[in-house]
């Protein structure tokens, strides 16, 4: 599928990078509008699923012809796919995080098994080593220093774990009553987020450098939750699980856990990612089915689709991540046809709808 761009204006309520500290000590907000240019990745079993700061991408890329996956990277400026390898035995690995130094953490398997690595520039790709006794794991999340988030798992279960370069693997624990635990992110003062079983149920965690992990608890009537990132300011976000489905959370040291609600005729909500700015993107379900969103404090949530997925005839689903700069790695697919009515025109019952697309979407001022 050949790469369309376009430029695209999304109204969003924001503050000037340059005078952030000042509005918000004064309370004042500005109104903006953000222009973004639409880029569309390469598609062909090319799966990018998270971004650093300067641009670079990082997913999974299918081998034409042998039906196996690799770990990719596709450097900023050119997008090009670089496959990163998989251990000797293994036939798949895939990358989950990337940070601004071009460092990757992920898995590969080795035959019998999937373990965590990091891959680095000047070093190739890493085996991290397991927990004692530990024969799985996979690596998540890591930071500007290095440090990689991830789980291990035997015959204890799974355990959350972070890795540090020269000293080592740590158990992370989980909350008291809890059986197992995974890591999900990391930030650059080493606290990381994740998912703790606890007596309670499920529960979205903080596990700190000094070694406490923090109940990061759900929302009101919810029965359990799950952190999905941590930024460098100690705000998480993820969802939290109750009867009326999923609802994406932010929480904050000072405010505790927030419902960031969900788009107009929707009932449910996932939060995927944060930046710096505490700007959060995830994904929601809408009257017309899910849709990917982007949060911030002055305008709440706000959808992603507009005149960008119009002219394209796609519909962005699921926003995976935002960098410092603003731009969003977006997920969409084919935008159902529409016939003379104004109704949608179902899809042929014999036809695979087509796979779902990767888009990321440059403000235009970081262009």
């Amino acid at each position: 599928m050949p790469r369309r761009k376009r430029d695209v204006d999304i109204a969003l309520i924001s503050a000037l990078l340059v005078t952030i500290s000042e509005l918000v000590s004064t309370g004042q907000t500005l109104a903006q509008t953000t222009a973004y240019t639409v880029l569309e990745l390469p598609a062909a079993g090319q799966v990018p699923s998270r971004l650093n700061n300067v641009g670079d991408l990082v997913g999974r890329a299918a081998i034409s012809g042998k039906g196996q996956s690799r770990a990719t990277i596709w450097s900023h400026g050119t997008l090009q796919p670089k496959l990163l390898g998989a251990f000797p035995g293994g036939d798949y690995s895939s990358a989950f995080a990337i940070n601004d130094a071009g460092a990757v953490a992920g898995a590969s398997n080795t035959g019998n098994s999937i373990v965590p690595f990091i891959w680095k520039p000047t070093a190739g790709l890493q085996r991290i080593p397991l927990l004692p006794g530990d024969k799985c794991g996979q690596g998540f999340g890591i930071n500007k220093n290095g440090h990689v988030a991830g789980y291990s798992s035997g015959p204890n279960g799974a355990r959350a774990f972070l890795w540090v370069p020269r000293i080592g693997i740590r158990n992370l624990g989980s909350l008291p009553g809890g059986s197992y635990s995974r890591a999900c992110a990391v930030n650059d003062s080493d606290d990381v987020a994740g998912v703790s079983a606890s007596a309670a149920g499920d529960r979205a965690v903080v596990w700190t450098k000094t070694g406490n992990v923090r109940d990061l608890g759900t929302l009101p009537g919810d029965s359990s939750s799950e952190a999905t990132v941590i930024n460098n300011g100690g705000d998480v976000v993820g969802y939290s699980k109750g009867p009326g489905g999923l609802r994406a959370f932010l929480w904050t040291a000072a405010t505790g856990m927030q419902n960031l609600g969900v788009l107009p005729g929707g009932s449910s909500s996932r939060a995927l990612d944060i930046n710096d700015l505490g700007y959060v993107v995830g994904s929601s379900t809408t009257s017309s089915g899910d849709h990917a969103f982007i949060w911030t404090k002055q305008a709440g949530m706000t959808d992603l689709n507009s005149a960008a997925s119009t002219a394209l005839s796609i519909v962005f689903i699921e926003a995976h991540a935002i960098n410092y700069t603003g731009q969003i790695l977006v997920m969409g697919k084919a935008a159902p046809a529409v016939n003379a009515s104004g109704g949608t025109v179902p899809e042929h019952q014999d036809c695979a709808p087509a796979p779902p697309s990767s888009f990321l979407l440059t403000p235009a001022a970081s262009k």
